[in-house]
C-alpha cells in the first residue's frame, strides 16, 4: 500500500462481472484452500484501501496490522477471539481493529467488501 497514485477525479462503477479478481498467494490456512481479492480503490499516500476479498472453506490465525471494517456479502465464518465465538453471515458487518488477533474459520466461502486504514 505504498505506492503512491496519480490524483484522478474519475468516478468510477465497478460491476459484478468486472470485479478484477486476483489469487490470493500462498493464502493461510490448514487445508490448502484459495481465495481471490480485488482491489477497487487506493488513497493517494497509500493510507486507505478498498477492495473484495473471498476465501474458501478453511482456518488460519491472524493479526491485524491496520483497521479494517469489512461489509459480509455472501459465506459465512466464525472468528474466535479473546475466549469467544463470533460468527459472520452475509449482511453482517465485521471491525477488526489494528492488533486485534484471532483464528478465521470459514464454513461457507465468504466473499467481502473491505475498507482497510493503515497508519502505520
Amino acid at each position: 500500500m505504498s505506492e503512491i497514485r496519480e490524483q484522478t477525479t474519475e468516478i468510477r462503477v465497478i460491476h459484478e462481472g468486472a470485479r478484477a479478481w486476483a489469487d490470493l498467494v500462498n493464502p493461510p490456512g490448514t487445508m490448502g484452500t484459495g481465495g481471490a481479492e480485488a482491489e477497487t480503490f487506493t488513497s493517494l499516500d497509500g493510507v486507505f484501501q478498498t477492495g473484495f476479498w473471498r476465501r474458501e472453506p478453511d482456518t488460519w490465525s491472524f493479526e491485524r496490522p491496520y483497521d479494517e471494517v469489512a461489509l459480509i456479502l455472501a459465506g459465512e465464518a466464525d472468528i474466535e477471539t479473546d475466549g469467544q465465538v463470533l460468527t459472520v453471515r452475509a449482511g453482517d458487518l465485521l471491525v477488526t481493529p489494528k492488533g486485534s488477533a484471532g483464528t478465521w474459520r470459514v464454513k461457507e466461502t465468504i466473499v467481502k467488501f473491505f475498507a482497510i486504514y493503515d497508519r502505520g
